[in-house]
C-alpha cells in the first residue's frame, strides 16, 4: 500500500477517533467531568460513571459542584424523597456516601439491567484511602421531562460485593 493511500485512509479515521476520544474522555478524567445532563444515549453505566467523576472533582469549579452534578442525575423519585438540592448536599456529605466526595478512584464494577430497572455495583477509594462499594439503584423514565433516561433512584454502600444488605439486590 502506498503512503498516499495509508495516509488518505488516516485522514477519514483520525476525525472520527479524536471524535470519540473527546466525547468518551471527559467521563474519565481526573479533573472536573463534563458539564452533563440527563439524556437517552446514557446506558446505566455511564450515569454512574459520571455521577463517581463528579463527586470526585466535587469543588471543581466551585463548591459541592459535583453534588449538583450527581443531583441533576437523581430520578423524580430521588428528588421527592431527598428533597431540594440544599438537602441532598447535607444527605451526600453525611457518613454514609462521604466516601464519594474527593474519591482517590472510582470505578463500575458490575452492571445487571432488566426492562427499565438498572443495579450498578461501584468501588471507590476514599480520600482516606480506604475501599468502599455502593449499588446506584437506577431506572429509566417513562414520562416527563426525563423519557428514556436513566437516572439514579438511590444509592447503598455495600459490604463487599455479593454482601448487600439493601432490600432487592441482584448484585
Amino acid at each position: 500500500m502506498s503512503i498516499d493511500r495509508r495516509l488518505g485512509s488516516m485522514k477519514i479515521w483520525l476525525p472520527g477517533m479524536l471524535l470519540a476520544c473527546s466525547l468518551i474522555s471527559p467521563l474519565y478524567s481526573d479533573s472536573a467531568p463534563a458539564d452533563l445532563h440527563p439524556d437517552p444515549k446514557f446506558s446505566p453505566q455511564e450515569v454512574v460513571e459520571f455521577q463517581l467523576a463528579a463527586l470526585r472533582a466535587n469543588d471543581v469549579p466551585t463548591a459541592n459542584a459535583g453534588i449538583e452534578k450527581t443531583f441533576r442525575f437523581a430520578s423524580p423519585a430521588n428528588k421527592a424523597a431527598t428533597g431540594p438540592l440544599e438537602h441532598f448536599t447535607v444527605i451526600v456529605r453525611g457518613s454514609q456516601y462521604s466516601s464519594l466526595i474527593n474519591a482517590l478512584e472510582g470505578s463500575v464494577i458490575k452492571v445487571a439491567v432488566q426492562d427499565t430497572k438498572a443495579q450498578v455495583l461501584a468501588r471507590v477509594v476514599s480520600a482516606a484511602g480506604s475501599e468502599v462499594y455502593y449499588i446506584f439503584f437506577l431506572s429509566k423514565q417513562t414520562e416527563g421531562d426525563y423519557i428514556n433516561c436513566w437516572m439514579t433512584d438511590g444509592v447503598a454502600p455495600v459490604k463487599q460485593p455479593g454482601e448487600s444488605d439493601a432490600p432487592g439486590t441482584a448484585i
